[in-house]
């Protein structure tokens, strides 16, 4: 996985906001928004955009967007609102069947 982005093939790709860093320790209110970018379900780079660019309803971790690189630049960006909801629902889902004890009855 690349670290930056940088050396990801042109193309569109489903990419997951991970995580929101500070760009200047001195706090001068810059931050960037990371965003792990699949291709077919896998990470396959990552790549750190300012927050600005982001459509305002994808400002939010776990949210899923639409990238499109072109010439290792991002040229375009925009949220899918049903496919973060979907797997929103996916991960509480396993969350939930993880947190089950299991039935004391099944142990016999």
């Amino acid at each position: 996985m690349t670290g930056d982005g940088s050396g990801v093939p042109d193309g569109r790709y489903v990419a997951v906001l991970d995580r929101f860093e500070e760009t200047d320790p001195e706090g001068d209110g810059t931050e960037l928004a990371v965003l792990l970018l699949e291709s077919d379900e896998e990470v396959v780079a990552e790549r750190a955009v300012p927050t600005w660019r982001l459509p305002e309803d994808a400002r939010q971790r776990d949210a899923v967007l639409e990238l499109v690189v072109r010439s290792g630049f991002v040229e375009s960006l925009s949220f899918d609102p049903e496919a973060t909801e979907r797997r929103r629902s996916s991960a509480q889902s396993r969350f939930d069947r993880l947190a089950e004890r299991p039935d004391e009855d099944s142990e016999e």
